[in-house]
């Protein structure tokens, strides 16, 4: 039996209804059942535990060619129809110039920091502290580290809370509530790279500017695209490119036919416009919003919306047309609803991939 897996559970504070607040401090989970009671586990027991080969260790002296580790969400879509792939990306290279080394999502990263001790200090990145980290930097939040007043450990903000701002949190270590200073966002990353800041001072990001025109027809194994999105780290002395990144297969292997970022990309005559792109990758990734996720039309001038800024996660019922400044509300049997054309866009090319495949 892994005794490092069995559950540690205490009840440290009670909630404002009086029931002991039970809290599993090994999986760092809630153990309280109806009523209050003592659950014999927690909620993540039984979540299966990354294994080694989900794992790496990342020393960035090693590899002169460049290091790049991303929070990987997603694909919007995926006619290969793979299972989906969430993680920590990580690209390694041994010398500047040569092919990546390593080129695969991992559940948790260990990178190696700067110590002042005599011993080894390593940084974790997991799943969910990475697509926290990419949901608020592609809308643009400022980020910062809070540590819990109860605990101290670094407070991870995610899915609602990694886009808006709040002075309240949930210790996600201790399962107790604290109140910060100001409205912030949190996200241990920060931390990481303010101790790795000397390595990543001359990063720079350009938006690409190659073409991609392309028919589902010529490409049977399916097509999978992503947003880019500025990596956790990376340190090589090339640019870090912005774009959509599209893997093509040209039959049902493994591995794609081709593999690049482009600034535009049109695929059967449909324009994927890349901010879209980026909002909807991130935009899926949120549970508040799923099914509201819809593609609107302006009554007016019939043009498609989409909703930016605040208003693309926050569900609203009456939305500005940014074409001709009408007001008008969206008519679904849902209360709010966020707009983003590039829906509408996917499910048609969904449907055209499966017309071709029947």
């Amino acid at each position: 039996m892994d005794n490092s897996n069995i559950c540690e559970i205490r009840a440290e504070t009670k909630l404002r209804n009086g029931y002991p607040n039970w809290w599993c401090f090994t999986h760092f989970a809630s153990a309280r059942g109806e009523g209050g009671v003592k659950l014999e586990k927690c909620t993540k027991a039984n979540l299966v535990l990354p294994t080694e080969d989900e794992k790496i260790y990342i020393d960035l002296d090693q590899y002169k060619g460049g290091v790049g580790i991303w929070g990987s969400l997603e694909a919007i879509y995926d006619s290969k129809r793979e299972i989906p792939e969430k993680g920590v990306h990580v690209h390694l290279r041994q010398e500047e110039g040569e092919e990546k080394i390593v080129d695969k999502t991992f559940k948790e990263v260990f990178v190696k920091v700067p110590s002042t001790l005599f011993e080894e200090q390593w940084v974790k990145i997991d799943e969910y502290t990475a697509c926290a980290y990419t949901a608020s930097i592609l809308f643009n939040r400022k980020i910062k580290v809070i540590k819990c007043r109860h605990c101290g450990s670094p407070h991870i903000d995610a899915d609602w809370f990694a886009v808006h701002y709040h002075k309240k949190h949930f210790c996600t270590f201790c399962g107790r509530d604290f109140i910060d200073s100001e409205p912030g966002i949190s996200n241990p990353v920060m931390y990481l790279q303010q101790l790795l800041s000397e390595k990543l001072s001359n990063r720079t990001i350009k938006n690409v500017d190659r073409s991609l025109k392309v028919n589902q027809r010529d490409f049977p194994g399916g097509i999978q695209i992503w947003a880019s999105n500025p990596a956790i780290i990376w340190t090589a002395q090339r640019p870090e490119e912005a774009g959509i990144h599209v893997h093509l297969f040209a039959d049902k292997t493994g591995m794609p036919s081709s593999d690049d970022t482009y600034g535009t990309v049109e695929i059967d005559g449909i324009d994927l416009d890349p901010e879209m792109v980026r909002h909807y990758m991130v935009q899926k990734s949120f549970s508040f919003l799923g099914k509201y996720i819809v593609s609107l039309m302006c009554p007016a001038c019939k043009m498609d919306h989409f909703d930016k800024g605040e208003n693309a996660f926050r569900l609203h019922k009456t939305h500005v047309c940014e074409h001709c400044g009408v007001e008008f509300n969206d008519n679904t049997r849902f209360k709010g609803v966020v707009s983003n054309p590039i829906a509408k866009r996917l499910k048609i090319l969904d449907e055209t991939f499966k017309a071709l495949n029947v």
